[in-house]
C-alpha cells in the first residue's frame, strides 16, 4: 500500500460540487424573483443538493440532469475525480490512503496513451472504505480515463469502447481464483469480476465506460485466510454507491 499522505486540498467548492452550487444559487434566484413560496425552494435545494451526495440515488437511477446539462469545453484541471469528487459521497464511508500525485491532463504535458486521442484526463487513488453494517474496512482502488479530444476523424466514445475492450481481457488477472464474472448492468458498459486474491482475501472488480470514460474500482478485503469471505453482493451494493453518482458526473463533466 501506498505511505499515506495528507493530500493538498483546494480551497472552496470544486468539480461537481461547484457546478451544482452554481446551479443551485442561481435556481434560488429566480424563483425568488417570481415569488414562490419558501417550500418550494427548499424542495428544489434539496433535489440539487442530491446531486453532490448521491444521498437519494444509491442505486444510480437518477438522471445526469441532477448534476447539469453536458459542457461544451473542459479546462484544464476542471474534472479531478480523485481530489474534488469522491470523498463528498455521503453514502459511503472512506479515508484517502494515496499521496495524491497521479493525476494528469495532457493538455499539461504527457502522452495520452491511448492512440488517436489527443487529450486524456486520468488518475487513480487509493482509499479505505468502511462498509455498510462497519464491518471489516477494505481496500478501495479507483481509476479513470477519459478521452476529453481526439484525431480528427476519430471518435471519443469509439476509442473509450476500444480501450474498455482492451481492459476488459485483463480484468481478472489481479483475481487468483474467480468465483463470478460477467456483465454487472452499470453505465453504458461494465463487467465485474469477483473471487479471492493472492492472500486469500476476497476481491472484486468492476470495469466501467460512461461516454468517453472508462473507469475501474477495485475492492479487497483486508482479512485473510480462514475469516469470513465477503459477499459478491456486499461488493456490489459498495459499488452502486459510487458508480451511480460518477456516472452522472462524467456525463457532465465530458463536453459533448
Amino acid at each position: 500500500m501506498a505511505e499515506t499522505k495528507e493530500p493538498v486540498r483546494k480551497k472552496g467548492l470544486h468539480g461537481w460540487r461547484a457546478a451544482v452550487a452554481v446551479f443551485g444559487c442561481g435556481t434560488l434566484a429566480a424563483f425568488g424573483v417570481f415569488g414562490i413560496i419558501l417550500a418550494a425552494v427548499s424542495a428544489l435545494f434539496d433535489v440539487a443538493s442530491s446531486g453532490v451526495d448521491a444521498s437519494t440515488d444509491t442505486a444510480g437511477t437518477g438522471t445526469a440532469e441532477q448534476i447539469g446539462e453536458a459542457r461544451s469545453s473542459l479546462g484544464v484541471g476542471e474534472m479531478n475525480v480523485c481530489d474534488d469528487n469522491i470523498e463528498y459521497l455521503t453514502t459511503i464511508n472512506i479515508t484517502r490512503q494515496d499521496s495524491g500525485e497521479d493525476y494528469v491532463d495532457t493538455d499539461e504535458g504527457g502522452d495520452p496513451e491511448i492512440d488517436g486521442a489527443v487529450r486524456v484526463v486520468r488518475d487513480e487513488c487509493l482509499w479505505t472504505i468502511i462498509p455498510s453494517g462497519g464491518s471489516t474496512p477494505w481496500d478501495f482502488e479507483f481509476r479513470y480515463e477519459a478521452i476529453i479530444d481526439a484525431d480528427d476523424g476519430e471518435s471519443t466514445e469509439n476509442l473509450a469502447i476500444a480501450r474498455f475492450d482492451e481492459m476488459r481481457s485483463s480484468i481478472a488477472d489481479g483475481v487468483s481464483e474467480v468465483e463470478n464474472e460477467g456483465e454487472a448492468d452499470l453505465g453504458d458498459a461494465s463487467y465485474s469480476v469477483y473471487g479471492t486474491g493472492d492472500e486469500g482475501q476476497s476481491v472484486y472488480l468492476v470495469l466501467l465506460r460512461t461516454r468517453s470514460a472508462v473507469y475501474q474500482i477495485q475492492f479487497e478485503d483486508r482479512r485473510e485466510g480462514v475469516a469470513e469471505a465477503v459477499s459478491e453482493n456486499a461488493f456490489r451494493n459498495e459499488a452502486r454507491k459510487i458508480t451511480g453518482f460518477l456516472g452522472h458526473g462524467f456525463e457532465y463533466w465530458i463536453p459533448e
